[in-house]
């Protein structure tokens, strides 16, 4: 409700110590309850503190993204409910914790918030230990949930996608057992690979596998392949377990996947001209579909999920038979892709282990080059731009387009580059250090009508220095809410009115201060179930009467520059 920009906390010199701290995002309309959060919280995290939702989801997607986030219930222009929402809707801040901040008490809308994503909730006024031990406690379940999630996406690169998944839905036990299935299996190696590498030096070639088996994993990743091994240069895939589209569809995803592979090679083999590499390697490919024995094999101690079997072998066979950039397939997978993909007949191949010939098919070279032109590339010093129009789909092209433009923009007007404009910081009052002032300090009043200054001092963490300033700030601030709220009634913004009584609520209580929470706690309820004007003028003047009181108090009772941490 205040006009102040939302901000980050931490002061320069305190960004660099902070680098390996906690950030913690504040969200909160309440200028007060902002610093005194700072305040609290600076010591022990880096703070980032936000005036509104719109200023908090800002920089909840920030580069520097928060590990938890604080968030204030009732605020002016969009609540915390929709704040969550949209936290959640983003794929970029869905894992976020956040810890609502509220004075409302009602079962009803804790319960809201949590089944809306909240972590937890943290009444107001805040009690300081209660908030800290939330924070940690929950920061340090964050930051477990993150390592294992961290381990588990490493040991996925041990592993197939599919069958990683499976282990973690738990549809699938680490246990030795196989089962007969029609797979359709791929098989490929670079030609001539070992050969052309012999004399290059072996971090040479782990570079250029290591860039080759990428492109062939995302390719076969897309197509929702099993990748099963790497063999050398050699490639093995299939289809049809863990996860199965059926006999058909399968075989005709495997054949597509190999078409794909084909035109990235292209794409590939003029990255590596780039890089001085001038060979030119080519892939062979070769597709056989039929029963296989699939599943875990080995021992307790170490097994693996693959495949063996006749057509495991035949694949493998028709590999080798394939000249440099063919695809060949068997004719059982020609049988359930004809109709869909176009291959002609070449001659019975005769393969080691098996007596009879083997009739093949290869795919026709027109379907590799219909899609070798569908790609845009670009690749010069300090550029480097890669675009295959048959894998972006319709819903994405327009934010690649919008990506590309972007990037035009930057080159275009180079003054327009750097690190994106912060929101501006509340100003900075430094932190609360200094030793508590003994009974003797001047500034220190005695005794205030309308507060209770022990509770108030407890929910300043017993730091005197900071609750000095609190005291002041809500002597500036604060005294003209009646008549705020007053003529937010006048114009029927009855939103408005509830705010600034809650606000007020929220920020006495802090305090401690006696008797104008409760009165302002009976206009807000008395705003939100629609009282009468009349009704809600006999609060409000009860509202001022107890303002005013503590006001006085604090003007009498305080220096006229309230010592400030």
């Amino acid at each position: 409700m205040e006009a102040t920009a939302g901000g980050t906390g931490t002061t320069a010199p305190e960004q660099a110590g902070a680098a390996m701290r906690p950030r913690v995002l504040v969200i909160e309309d309440s200028e007060d309850i902002r610093y005194l959060l700072d305040a609290l919280l600076r010591d022990r995290y880096e703070v980032m503190l936000a005036d509104s939702g719109n200023a908090g989801l800002a920089l909840a997607v920030a580069a520097q993204r928060p590990d938890i986030i604080l968030l204030d219930v009732m605020m002016p222009d969009m609540d915390g409910y929709e704040v969550l929402r949209r936290l959640g809707r983003d794929i970029r801040t869905a894992d976020i914790p956040v810890i609502f901040l509220t004075a409302l008490g009602s079962v009803e809308e804790e319960h809201r918030g949590l089944d809306l994503g909240a972590t937890d909730y943290v009444t107001k006024p805040i009690s300081p230990p209660v908030l800290l031990a939330r924070l940690k406690l929950h920061l340090e379940r964050t930051a477990y949930a993150r390592r294992l999630k961290d381990l588990a996406q490493q040991l996925s690169r041990y592993l197939a996608p599919q069958v990683y998944q499976s282990l973690f839905e738990g549809s699938r036990q680490a246990e030795i057992r196989t089962q007969r299935k029609k797979l359709t299996v791929f098989f490929s190696d670079i030609k001539n690979f070992t050969a052309s590498t012999a004399k290059w030096q072996p971090e040479e070639v782990t570079l250029l596998l290591n860039s080759y088996f990428s492109e062939m994993s995302a390719i076969a990743a897309e197509y929702g392949a099993t990748l099963d091994k790497f063999i050398g240069d050699a490639i093995v895939i299939f289809f049809g377990d863990p996860q199965t589209l059926g006999v058909r569809e399968d075989a005709l995803q495997c054949v597509r996947m190999a078409i794909a592979m084909q035109t990235r090679m292209e794409v590939l083999r003029r990255r590596w001209r780039g890089m001085g590499i001038n060979k030119t390697f080519e892939i062979r490919i070769g597709i056989n579909s039929g029963f296989c024995d699939v599943g875990n094999f080995g021992s307790e101690l170490r097994m693996e999920y693959t495949i063996i079997g006749r057509e495991v072998n035949l694949a493998a066979r028709l590999e080798q038979a394939a000249t440099p950039g063919e695809i060949l397939i068997s004719s059982e997978t020609h049988a359930l892709v004809q109709g869909e993909i176009g291959a002609d007949a070449r001659d019975p191949v005769m393969a080691k282990g098996f007596s009879e010939p083997i009739p093949v098919y290869a795919v026709h070279n027109s379907a590799v080059a219909s899609r070798s032109g569908s790609a845009i590339h670009c690749d010069r010093p300090g550029l480097r731009v890669e675009i295959d129009l048959d894998r972006v789909s319709a819903a994405d092209r327009a934010e690649t387009a919008a990506s590309l433009r972007q990037m035009l923009e930057a080159l275009e007007a180079p003054e327009l580059q750097g690190a994106p404009q912060a929101l501006a910081p509340v100003a900075d009052q430094g932190p609360p250090g200094g030793a508590p002032a003994d009974a003797a300090d001047p500034a220190w009043p005695v005794a205030l009508a309308g507060l209770d200054l022990a509770l108030g001092l407890r929910r300043a963490m017993g730091m005197r220095p900071l609750y000095l300033s609190l005291l002041g700030r809500y002597r500036d601030g604060r005294r003209d809410t009646p008549a705020r709220i007053r003529q937010a009634l006048d114009a029927g913004d009855l939103k408005t009115a509830e705010l600034l009584s809650h606000s007020l609520r929220g920020v006495s209580a802090q305090i401690g201060a006696t008797q104008v929470p409760a009165d302002a706690q009976a206009l807000e309820q008395a705003i939100h179930e629609g009282g009468s004007r009349a009704s809600l003028d006999g609060l409000l003047d009860r509202l001022e009467s107890s303002l005013g009181e503590l006001i006085d108090a604090l003007d009498a009772g305080l220096l006229p520059e309230p010592a400030r941490p």
